[in-house]
C-alpha cells in the first residue's frame, strides 16, 4: 500500500472490466487502487474469452461491430507487446445451424454489406470441413478467437501491484462513507468508486436497481487422448448450440451451460453431463477426447442484454462499469474506452449502456 491512501478511484473487481479499466485510467496518469475479492466471485477466470461478432442463432451483430473489433484487436495486442506473450488468438468458427429457420437467417447476410468480411464459406448438409456432425449444413465465420483470460488477468494483477493499486480484500457496503465529491472506505479515501464486481453489484444498495439477469454457466476442460489423430478433432471453434474451442493440438474448452436460478461457481455433475452428451452429438470422434475438469462462473448478465455504465443519479462519487454478460472479451475493450472518455472528459456514453435508461 502508498504512503498515501487516496485515490482518484477505487475500482472494486478485478475482473477483466475492472483491470482493463484500471490499465487506462493508471496510463492516463490517474491514481487508482483496485480492491478484489481474490477472484472468489469473478466470472473473468473461468470465462473461456470467446470473441464471436455474430451472435446466437439469429447471427445478431451490433451496431458498432467493427470498432469493437479494432478496439479488441489495439488493446489485447498492445498488453501482448507489453507483457511479452500473446493472449489474443484469432481462429475461424465453423457455424452449425440447428434448425431449418435458420437458412432464413443465414440468406440475409450477404445483404448487410457492412459485415462481408466476418462471413465464410457455406457448406452444405452433412460436408463440413472439420471432423463434426452437420446434418443441416452451416458456415464459416471470420474474425472469430478467443482471449487467454487467466493468464491475462495474472499479467494484469502482477502489473497493478507494481503500480502499488491492487489490494486484496471485499467492499463492506455499510462500511463505505460518502461524502460531497469523496468516499472513504477504512483508511482508503478516494474521489471516486466504480463497481467492476460482476453479479455482486445486484446486492449494492445503490445499484442493485438495475435489471441484473445472472446466468451461471458450467465450462468443461478436456484433453485429447493418447494417439488421438490430428484430422480427428476439429482445429477451428465450432458453435453447434454448445462450443467447442481448441486451445492447443491437445486441450479443448467445452462450453457452456445456462442456469438463471443458481447463483454461485460450484460446478455440477448434471451441468458436465449436459455438456458431454452434446459434445458427443457434435464430433465425429467423441471418444477422442477425456475430461480434465469442469468450473462454473455466474454472468453478470443483464434484462436487456446491454452492459450497465456510468455515474449514480443522486451519488455522483459512485459509478458502474458492469453487466457484459458472456461477452466481455468482445465488449470490455471498446466500452471502457467510453467509459473512460465519461470519467474524464464528461463525453456522453452510449445510449444503449448509459444506465440512464433506466434512471
Amino acid at each position: 500500500m502508498s504512503e498515501s491512501n487516496f485515490y482518484d478511484y477505487l475500482i472494486v473487481g478485478q475482473g477483466l472490466a475492472g483491470s482493463l479499466l484500471a490499465w487506462r485510467l493508471i496510463h492516463e496518469g490517474k491514481k487508482v487502487l483496485v480492491l478484489d475479492d481474490a477472484h472468489a466471485t469473478s466470472s473473468s477466470m473461468v470465462a473461456a474469452g470467446v470473441i464471436n461478432p455474430l451472435a446466437g442463432k439469429r447471427f445478431n451483430h451490433a451496431p458498432k461491430i467493427h470498432a469493437w473489433l479494432d478496439s479488441v484487436e489495439a488493446t489485447y495486442t498492445e498488453l501482448s507487446e507489453v507483457a511479452g506473450k500473446p493472449f489474443l488468438q484469432w481462429v475461424d468458427m465453423l457455424r452449425l445451424f440447428r434448425e431449418q429457420e435458420q437458412y432464413r437467417y443465414h440468406a440475409r447476410l450477404p445483404g448487410r454489406k457492412d459485415i462481408q468480411d466476418l462471413l465464410g464459406a457455406s457448406f452444405p448438409p452433412g460436408k463440413p470441413p472439420q471432423p463434426v456432425n452437420a446434418p443441416l449444413g452451416g458456415f464459416t465465420q471470420h474474425r472469430t478467437g478467443y482471449v487467454r483470460l487467466p493468464a491475462l488477468l495474472k499479467f494484469l494483477a502482477n502489473w497493478l501491484r507494481e503500480q502499488d493499486a491492487l489490494q486484496l480484500g471485499a467492499l463492506d457496503h455499510d462500511s463505505l462513507k460518502i461524502t460531497d465529491g469523496q468516499v472513504a472506505h477504512g483508511n482508503i479515501e478516494a474521489k471516486g468508486v466504480i463497481f467492476c464486481d460482476g453479479y455482486r453489484s445486484m446486492d449494492s444498495p445503490w445499484f442493485g436497481y438495475l435489471p441484473f439477469a445472472p446466468d451461471q454457466g458450467e465450462i468443461l476442460t478436456l484433453q485429447a487422448k493418447p494417439g488421438a489423430g490430428a484430422d480427428e478433432l476439429p482445429r477451428m471453434i465450432i458453435n453447434g448450440g454448445v462450443w467447442l474451442l481448441p486451445i492447443d493440438g491437445k486441450r479443448f474448452r467445452l462450453g457452456s451451460t445456462h442456469n438463471h436460478d443458481t447463483q454461485d461457481n460450484r460446478p455440477s455433475k448434471a451441468g458436465a453431463a449436459q455438456l458431454l452428451e452434446s459434445m458427443r452429438a457434435l464430433l465425429d470422434h467423441p471418444d477422442r477426447l477425456e475430461l480434465l475438469c469442469s468450473e462454473a462462473g455466474v454472468r453478470p448478465a443483464t434484462s436487456d442484454r446491454q452492459p450497465f455504465l456510468g455515474t449514480h443519479p443522486v451519488h455522483p462519487e459512485l459509478h458502474i462499469f458492469n453487466g457484459f454478460g458472456a461477452h466481455g472479451s468482445l465488449m470490455i475493450p471498446w466500452h471502457s474506452e467510453r467509459m473512460l472518455d465519461w470519467l474524464l472528459a464528461e463525453k456522453p456514453l452510449p445510449e444503449t449502456s448509459d444506465i440512464t435508461r433506466f434512471n
